[in-house]
């Protein structure tokens, strides 16, 4: 059994190193499958006889394992890499190098967390029962990078990982705590495209346009109906439209609006019912201005849904690695989406919310920079999960 006080003993060793990482990284940032430099950074960064690196799945990812001195089982640890397209107000000195991208989102942290641990987990390989899967994964802001590295196969890699865990840095939660509930923690996330079609004209001669510039502001206001009007109160689901495109003239009526939108819910039903109720919507008050339309639902992420069992662990092992005060019951439901959800899907595991201060720069905002106190509670927090994980 590893005694808590060599692991925080090897943390507090290599923290001074793994601050410098964060850094690093914050400097690189790099949006959804370009992060061809921060991959690269990574593999440099874990080259060592004790961890075997696969070739990507993706092109970006990093998956790598590390075995222990026995057989046993195996738990998967999932940090996200990309960066936001956000222009970084912070004046850091480790600020982003390169224009319009940022770790607005923390990812920078998430790395060099894993990173840590991996530090902390190899140096422990010999006295481990079971092996310890390292995910370091592309694309989580856009693009589902989750459901395609899933897609691709990683929960079928040999050994199989038999339960799943990340961390993702909070505002909100206290510096030194992290914070899990079970159930469904965070929402679906389903894309649309709607694109309302009338008839072009003259700005003075709109009686003889069907104006889809009036359709559409119309559609946006009526389609909050399909949440106030269609789903049960108690229910949470949201529905925004958050783009419109028409017209290049101030003196010409459009032949056609685009708006686009997402869709949220945390029960997997919901998406039908919100689709049915979009069409009926849009179609009712395109009809009534002479207007036909085309929508098009993604359904894109899934609800991230943490299982009981983890979320019970997890709580014992923050406990046990970062003390009484290692726990928050500070985490309420977010209408945010996580591809983490889909590893979820397959194997038992949780999303904890590591905490960056109850006071700080909200997260996606360009004065956010993830909080270097927070660094030695993650990696506590990920590698005592994988030992407790390993231990039973």
């Amino acid at each position: 059994m590893v005694a808590p006080a060599d692991v925080r003993r090897i943390v507090d060793e290599i923290l001074p190193e793994v601050v410098e990482i964060r850094h690093s990284f914050h400097r690189i940032p790099e949006t959804h499958y370009q992060e061809r430099e921060t991959a690269a950074a990574i593999r440099r960064l874990l080259a060592s006889p004790g961890i075997a690196l696969l070739p990507p799945l993706l092109e970006t990812d990093v998956i790598g394992l590390i075995r222990g001195g026995s057989p046993g089982r195996c738990v998967l640890l999932r940090s996200d890499i990309d960066a936001l397209p956000v222009e970084e107000k912070t004046g850091k000195p480790w600020a982003s190098t390169h224009p319009g991208k940022a770790h607005s989102c923390g990812h920078d942290g998430h790395m060099a967390i894993l990173i840590g641990t991996a530090r902390v987990l190899e140096r422990l390989a010999g006295g481990l029962a079971g092996s310890v899967r390292l995910v370091f994964q592309p694309a989580e802001e856009e693009e589902c990078g989750g459901c395609a590295l899933v897609g691709k196969g990683l929960m079928e890699l040999e050994p199989r990982a038999e339960a799943a865990f990340a961390l993702h840095g909070w505002v909100g939660v206290p510096v030194g705590s992290v914070s899990c509930a079970p159930g469904a923690m965070m929402a679906a996330a389903d894309q649309f495209v709607i694109t309302v079609k009338g008839k072009g004209g003259h700005a003075a001669l709109p009686h003889r346009a069907a104006d889809p510039v009036v359709c559409a502001a119309r559609v946006v206001t009526a389609l909050q109906t399909v949440v106030s009007r269609s789903i049960d109160p108690l229910e949470p689901a949201v529905l925004s439209v958050c783009r419109i495109e028409g017209g290049h003239a101030s003196n010409v009526i459009p032949d056609a609006v685009v708006l686009e939108g997402t869709a949220r819910y945390f029960e997997d039903s919901m998406e039908g019912l919100i689709r049915e109720r979009m069409h009926q919507v849009i179609a009712g008050v395109c009809a009534s201005g002479g207007c036909t339309y085309e929508l098009s639902y993604t359904h894109g992420y899934d609800p991230l849904v943490n299982h009981p069992s983890a979320v019970n662990m997890a709580r014992r092992s923050a406990d046990a690695w970062l003390g009484p005060s290692g726990w928050s019951d500070v985490h309420p439901r977010t209408m945010g989406a996580e591809d983490f959800a889909f590893y979820l899907k397959k194997v038992p595991g949780a999303m904890l919310r590591l905490g960056l201060g109850e006071e700080y720069p909200p997260l996606h905002s360009a004065g956010f920079d993830f909080n270097d106190q927070a660094l030695r509670t993650g990696i506590l927090t990920l590698a005592g999960l994988a030992l407790d994980f390993l231990s039973q």
